[in-house]
């Protein structure tokens, strides 16, 4: 009998382009690794797992990634198999913007202000509403992503999670290159020991 929490998952690998709009450092296993959420070209969120990242994370950043469908978990995840950088498409910096009401009706209009400019957008991202502060209008950081015929509010963060957010990863970042540089001395120091000939004694 097919197992039902695999049907909506019909092939095993696929790319996925897009933009990085949140990086969740965490363990699992005792091991690091980071929940990404991309929103893709076409206006999709996907969350994916990368460890030891190929490419420096920063919310904002565009990617190509080439993901697998792990099910080792209860869950199937989508794990990063090798990502880099779309050089044709700009970054995305996070925007310092006051969002000052939200609208109900037959889709939820978010209001506000960005770069002295008033806007209204429909909000798509469930995950983005539940992080909205319920006191508004507050002072956020947000990324949004200009699809030519739509405007997506894909992430906001308040300014003191957005700064502790950065930190963390510049952490992780000088500690990974730590790391990296310690592998890369020690390979050295074993590529240059001359291992003795063992004489077999018969």
């Amino acid at each position: 009998m097919k197992d039902a929490r695999y049907t909506k998952y019909p092939h095993q690998e696929m790319e996925i382009s897009g933009y990085v709009v949140s990086i969740t450092p965490r363990t699992r296993r005792g091991l690091l690794e980071y929940r990404v959420k991309i929103m893709t070209l076409g206006g999709k969120s996907e969350t994916v797992y990368m460890r030891e990242p190929e490419i420096p994370l920063r919310p904002g950043i565009p990617i190509k990634a080439k993901v697998i469908l792990s099910r080792q978990s209860e869950k199937p995840r989508w794990i990063v198999e090798s990502a880099e950088l779309l050089k044709d498409l700009k970054v995305i910096d996070p925007t310092l913007t006051s969002i000052e009401k939200i609208t109900r009706g037959t889709c939820l209009i978010v209001s506000g202000r960005r770069d002295g400019k008033m806007f209204s957008i429909p909000l798509q991202e469930e995950d983005v509403l539940e992080k909205l502060p319920k006191n508004l209008p507050q002072d956020l950081y947000c990324i949004f992503i200009d699809q030519g015929y739509q405007i997506i509010l894909a992430e906001i963060m308040r300014k003191k999670e957005y700064e502790i957010f950065l930190k963390t990863l510049n952490l992780i970042a000088e500690m990974e290159k730590d790391e990296s540089e310690n592998r890369k001395i020690i390979t050295r120091y074993l590529k240059n020991i001359q291992i003795p000939h063992l004489e077999t004694v018969t």
